[in-house]
C-alpha cells in the first residue's frame, strides 16, 4: 500500500462516502492512482482545502502570515481553521506569545497531510512531465526586477507565439518551492542551487553605483563620496554584501522594499545605490559611478526546475526561449555593454 494510502485512510473516514468514492479509493490501492486522485478528493467528506489552510497556519506560524501565503484575508483563514477544529472535535494549535504553536494532535496531523500533500504534488508532477502539448498552464518565478526590467516583453513574445499557453507569473524576491508545486520553474541568483532541482547557469550578474544624470544627480561626483546619499533595502543581509563589494563604510539613507523601488529614486535624484548592470546600463536617465562593475557568484543566474517536469513540452518551449533571449545578452548582464550616451 503507497504512504498516500496510507495517509488518506488515517485521517479520512471514507466509510460513510458512499460507493463511489469507496470504489475510487480501491483503484487507487490496487495501483490505478495516476488520473484518480482529484476524483478521489471530490468524493472526500473532509475537504482537502481544509487542510491546506492548516498547513499554511503550521507553517507561517501566524494567520496574517498564512493569509499572504494564500492570499486570502485573516479572518478567512481564522474561519477555516475554527471550523476544522469544531469538525475534527479538538484542538490542532496552542495560541502563545510566539504564534500559533502545533498541539500533539495537530503535529500528528500535520505529519499526515505533509506526506498526502508531497505525493498529490508528485502525482501532479508526473502528468505534467508527460504533457507533450504546447498547451495549459505554466508557473514561472523570479523577482521583480529581472521580470519588469528585462524578461517580461520576451514573456509577452512567448506567450504570442504559442497563445495556449496560460502563464502564472509570480514576481517576488522570496524563494517559492519548486518541490512543493509553488512554480514550475524559476529564474534564480544564487551561488547554491537546491540540489533537489535541475537546471543550469545561465551567466552571473554584474552590478554597479548608479546616479541620475542631469542636474538631478550632478551633486554625486564620481570621485567624492563625501556626500553620497545611499539607497538600500530594507533587507540588512542584502546590504551589507552589496555595500561590502563596494562601500563598506556605506550607510543607507533612504530604504525601500523592491530593487525597482530603488531604481526609481535613483532616478528622480534622490541618490546613489547598486544596481544590475542589465537593468541600470540600459536606462538613459543613469550613469555609472564607477568604472569597473562588480562580478560576484552570489549572483550567478540560474534557470532551474524539478526533475519530473523537465519532459513537459510548454516548460521546455518556454526555457529554450528564454535561455536564448539572455545569451544573446550576455554583455549587458556582465555589464560590459556601453551606456547610451547622455542627452544633450
Amino acid at each position: 500500500m503507497s504512504s498516500l494510502a496510507t495517509g488518506l485512510g488515517e485521517f479520512i473516514d471514507f466509510s460513510d462516502a458512499g460507493p463511489t468514492a469507496q470504489s475510487l479509493l480501491a483503484k487507487y490501492l490496487n495501483g490505478d492512482c495516476e488520473n484518480r486522485i482529484v476524483e478521489i478528493q471530490n468524493c472526500m467528506p473532509t475537504s482537502w482545502d481544509d487542510h491546506r489552510y492548516f498547513l499554511a497556519i503550521a507553517r507561517a506560524r501566524s494567520l496574517t502570515a498564512a493569509a499572504k501565503m494564500l492570499q486570502v484575508s485573516q479572518p478567512t483563514v481564522s474561519r477555516r481553521l475554527e471550523a476544522m477544529e469544531t469538525k475534527m472535535k479538538t484542538t490542532l494549535f496552542r495560541r502563545t506569545r510566539h504564534g500559533y504553536e502545533l498541539t500533539d494532535v495537530g503535529a500528528e496531523l500535520f505529519e499526515t497531510v505533509v506526506r498526502i500533500e508531497e505525493e498529490l504534488i508528485e502525482a501532479e508532477r508526473n502528468m505534467f512531465g508527460k504533457d507533450q502539448t504546447a498547451a495549459g498552464g505554466l508557473r514561472f518565478t523570479s523577482t521583480e526586477i529581472f521580470v519588469n526590467g528585462y524578461i517580461g516583453p520576451f514573456i509577452w513574445s512567448f506567450l504570442r507565439e504559442h497563445p495556449d499557453i496560460e502563464i502564472s507569473l509570480v514576481c517576488t524576491q522570496s524563494t517559492l518551492n519548486l518541490a512543493r508545486g509553488e512554480a514550475d520553474i524559476a529564474i534564480r541568483f544564487t551561488d547554491r542551487p537546491p540540489e533537489a532541482l535541475i537546471g543550469r547557469k545561465l551567466t552571473t550578474i554584474a552590478y554597479s553605483i548608479y546616479a541620475a544624470i542631469g542636474p538631478a544627480g550632478a551633486r554625486f561626483a564620481p570621485d567624492d563620496r563625501s556626500n553620497w546619499e545611499w539607497i538600500g533595502l530594507h533587507n540588512e543581509a542584502y546590504n551589507r554584501l552589496l555595500f561590502g563589494a563596494f562601500s563598506p563604510e556605506g550607510r543607507p539613507k533612504h530604504r525601500v522594499d523592491s530593487m525597482q523601488a530603488i531604481h526609481a529614486m535613483v532616478r528622480a535624484g534622490l541618490g546613489v545605490a547598486i544596481l544590475p548592470c542589465y537593468t541600470a546600463d540600459r536606462d538613459p536617465a543613469l550613469r555609472r559611478l564607477n568604472r569597473d562593475p562588480m562580478r560576484d557568484q552570489k549572483f550567478d543566474m540560474w534557470l532551474l526546475y524539478h526533475p519530473d517536469a523537465r519532459r513537459a513540452r510548454r516548460l521546455r518551449l518556454f526555457a529554450k526561449y528564454i535561455s536564448e533571449k539572455i545569451k544573446n545578452d550576455i554583455d549587458l548582464f556582465e555589464g560590459r555593454r556601453p551606456q547610451p550616451p547622455e542627452a544633450g
